[in-house]
């Protein structure tokens, strides 16, 4: 059998360490308690958002000219072909404003 503590040892409680505190997670990495210097001009980011769609029957020109311009702009969002005879124009006011786009290009 072991040795049996003494009472002056059994009283001391073990110090408890303190743990550093841990960089905050953001989305945009780990961030640091130390402040980060503000920029006098601040980055510009483009906030529009642009629809880019197209009508049925639409020919092999007009639909590779839509896809280079999809991947010039870096902002746009390209969607599946819009079906609509009488109300092209109505049915496009409306896809825009469901999902919150500032403008559109109809091919």
């Amino acid at each position: 059998m072991g040795n049996k503590r003494k009472h002056a040892e059994a009283s001391e409680a073990p110090k408890e360490e303190v743990a550093q505190d841990r960089p905050k997670r953001t989305l945009l990495g780990w961030k640091d308690g130390v402040p980060e210097k503000q920029n006098s001009s601040p980055v510009f980011r483009n906030r529009e958002k642009v629809l880019v769609t197209c009508s049925r029957r639409i020919t092999y020109r007009y639909r590779h000219l839509m896809l280079n311009v999809v991947s010039l702009l870096p902002h746009c969002k390209k969607d599946s072909k819009v079906e609509s005879k009488e109300s092209k124009g109505a049915t496009l006011n409306e896809l825009i404003e469901l999902r919150n786009y500032s403008s559109c290009l109809f091919f």
